[in-house]
């Protein structure tokens, strides 16, 4: 799954940013600390925040989203609190009950592991349809990112190569529909993917060689195959932070 920017933004995959709020830089972030949210994503900088809370389990299944501590400790508004929710509701993070608030949809491992199951047979779909078409500057643009994947050691410049390549097949070999799909499995995992989840960043490398290999090779349905094997295995490696 494409590695999360932060999660405010998917461009997500093992991933899913900086982009809208400086929330990820700490491994837990509590409910009453001082945070900024950039102004020009606020909704989905509050959306981030929440993720992290429900993701590291400050707020548990079946927990009300205390929404007044939440827009104090971020120093914003009820309005972007409430289109967070909103969002998050869309993504399954929680439920929305009129005249009672919000309420956390916990994570388990059981349900990370769907999730993952799920969106590797997706960006799979897309995997395979990217080496049937076997667009020569898509290939070639899909090797040249595996290699520098593949010789990458910073995590930060990780996780931006392997979105491009993520986003570039699933671009190449999605519908509109499947693309759409596509995001809310993304942000699951908060922060810089591959710091959240160690042994996260050997699996991408690993997973997206096997995928460049069989998509350069004109093997769709080993290109496919490579992709979920690559998606379970993180799946595994996140499922193992609720165990």
């Amino acid at each position: 799954m494409q590695p999360n920017r932060g999660t405010a933004d998917i461009d997500a995959s093992p991933a899913g940013g900086t982009d809208a709020t400086d929330l990820t830089h700490s491994p837990k972030v509590g409910l009453v600390r001082e945070a900024r949210v950039a102004r020009r994503s606020v909704g989905e900088g509050v959306a981030d925040h929440i993720r992290q809370l429900v993701f590291f389990g400050e707020l548990r299944d079946g927990e009300r989203v205390p929404q007044r501590e939440i827009a104090a400790a971020l120093g914003v508004s009820s309005v972007p609190v409430r289109e967070a929710l909103a969002s998050l509701q869309r993504e399954g993070v929680v439920t929305i009950e009129p005249n009672r608030g919000a309420f956390v949809n916990g994570l388990d491992a059981d349900v990370v592991r769907e999730q993952f199951y799920i969106f590797g047979r997706i960006y799979g779909l897309a995997t395979r349809i990217t080496t049937e078409r076997a667009e020569p500057s898509v290939v070639a643009a899909l090797s040249a990112l595996a290699e520098r994947i593949g010789a990458e050691g910073d995590l930060d410049a990780l996780l931006g190569l392997s979105i491009q390549f993520q986003m570039l097949i699933v671009d190449q070999g999605g519908s509109k529909r499947l693309r759409a799909l596509v995001t809310p499995f993304s942000r699951i995992v908060p922060g810089n993917f591959y710091v959240t989840i160690p042994g996260s960043a050997e699996v991408t490398r690993r997973g997206i060689a096997e995928m460049a290999g069989a998509i350069d090779s004109g093997r769709p349905e080993a290109a496919e195959k490579a992709c979920w094997r690559f998606i379970d295995e993180i799946g595994e490696l996140v499922a193992l932070r609720f165990r």
